[in-house]
């Protein structure tokens, strides 16, 4: 039978109520009686369990814990096997299925310690028939703050934080490994969505979400998972797409491995409506609160750019996942909603909204030119950017019409040369200058600028003016 020991009480389950009676469901005992003390002295086998776990866990043994400290720091269950079918379930086990769960438990180590709140170390054992002890994994968790310091207006911080857990695991197969995770928790403020709030009343479920984002690039998410404070399992109905792992208390399926959603035959189930709300209405608040608090952490020095910008998802990868498609695009669009979330190619602590920036051209094939463009436009203060391929797509996903935003183009480029100088232009940059602003063939608008090259190494300004004609040989009118 199932057992739980927790400070001064030891209590069998019987569900069948074929040991203790009808009616019964089970028996307690307590450390403060002392015929009762006595008897679970007595109880050597059906105790014994307990007795090898209280010398691993606890610096006492049984008989101290039971004699003298009456009460037990801490809390033990003991889950037997089911050997036999019962009126509960038919489904056995064997100690090979017991290890099939130790090694998933194992494969998600890093993981599982992520959204529990007051669990921060976690040892599996196994103890073998002479007592021998082995351990097969050790994981631990501690935590560090973050920079919340987000200057974002929409998110409250009392209603949510930003942390650093480092979780530290050992295991047999794996050996050491270290990870850190940004974690990021937001919970919706009573009064804001009403649907939410009466569903949490009756449903018992708080109006909270936590995201946790590895920090690590060699540790990249690309298709995160869901969990419900443990992880869900590892398949496709439970994958979102996007480079951050979600918690929340959501309502589950009967066999608690899927989250339930509102497909046509559950249009009124009232945990998957919560679900639904909880994607929708809270869910774009901490991933938001998320990466303005990253940003604030680059602002610090504590997070590069290239992590910040990992954070963003991948709009088009996501397009065959409806769901999490339209639920990405919501954040997308708060996101660019005029607030500084582009870091600047000179300074990554710098930060400016979409509406500031100056985004790479995409049409510069030539690295030289890339460098040379990119150099003038730092030299003259512009907003120039550098970001990923998919925060780019991100960007034109939210502005469609690129009117709206400023990118590299020849006439930027010469607009910018017409306002600056270009004394401190090198040689090879004025020439790598020349080929991209005359790429457009609007030749009319070269006029002023110091970049026509002479053979005697120096330039000159082309204008049209009889004075200042400069001749170009070729091949009928060589030098």
């Amino acid at each position: 039978m199932p057992c739980i020991f927790s400070s001064k009480y030891l209590g069998l389950l019987d569900p069948q109520e074929k040991l203790f009676g009808e009616g019964e469901g089970g028996f307690r005992w307590s450390l403060d009686d002392d015929e009762e003390r006595k008897e679970l002295l007595t109880l050597r086998d059906q105790c014994q369990p307990l007795r090898d776990i209280v010398k691993q866990v606890s610096n006492s043994t049984w008989e101290k814990t039971i004699e003298e400290d009456q009460y037990f720091n801490g809390t033990l269950f003991r889950f037997p096997l089911r050997c036999e079918s019962s009126e509960i379930s038919d489904n056995l086990y064997d100690s090979d299925k017991i290890v099939q769960l130790f090694d998933s438990f194992i494969a998600d180590a890093d993981i599982s310690l992520l959204f529990l709140r007051h669990v921060s170390n976690v040892s599996l054992m196994h103890i073998d028939t002479c007592g021998s002890v082995a351990v097969r994994l050790k994981v631990s968790l501690s935590s560090s703050p973050a920079c919340s310091d987000s200057g974002d207006t929409d998110t409250d911080p009392s209603e949510g934080s930003t942390v650093f857990k480092n979780i530290s695991s050992a295991s047999l197969s794996d050996g050491e490994r270290n990870t850190q995770w940004l974690v990021t928790s937001y919970c919706l403020e009573e009064g804001k969505v009403t649907k939410i709030d009466s569903l949490a009343e009756k449903l018992c479920y708080q109006p909270k979400v936590d995201l946790a984002f590895p920090c690590d690039p060699d540790n990249f998410i690309s298709n995160g998972r869901l969990s419900c404070f443990l992880p869900l399992p590892n398949n496709e109905s439970n994958w979102t797409g996007l480079p951050v792992q979600i918690n929340a208390s959501f309502g589950l399926t009967d066999n608690r491995r899927h989250i339930k959603w509102q497909d046509e035959d559950q249009k009124n189930d009232e945990a998957a409506q919560w679900n639904e709300l909880l994607m929708t209405d809270v869910l774009p608040h901490t991933y938001l609160k998320m990466i303005l608090d990253s940003i604030q952490c680059c602002r610090n020095s504590i997070l590069p750019a290239t992590s910040v910008y990992r954070l963003w998802p991948d709009i088009v990868q996501m397009e065959h996942k409806e769901k999490w498609h339209r639920i990405a695009m919501d954040l997308l669009e708060r996101l660019l909603d005029e607030k500084a979330v582009l870091s600047l190619a000179k300074d990554e602590k710098i930060w400016v909204t979409p509406l500031d920036a100056v985004f790479p051209a995409n049409d510069i094939e030539v690295p030289v030119l890339t460098s040379a463009v990119a150099r003038v436009l730092m030299a003259e203060n512009e907003n120039l950017i550098y970001i990923p391929e998919h925060v780019v797509n991100d960007v034109k996903c939210v502005f469609p019409e690129s009117d709206a935003l400023q990118w590299i183009t020849p006439r930027l480029v010469r607009d910018v040369l017409h306002r600056g100088g270009l004394e401190e232009v090198s040689h090879n940059d004025k020439l790598s200058l020349l080929e991209y602003v005359l790429s457009d063939g609007n030749y009319q608008e070269l006029e002023g600028l110091q970049l026509l090259p002479l053979y005697n190494g120096i330039f000159k300004k082309f204008t049209d003016s009889d004075e200042c004609t400069a001749l170009i040989d070729n091949k009928e009118f060589p030098r």
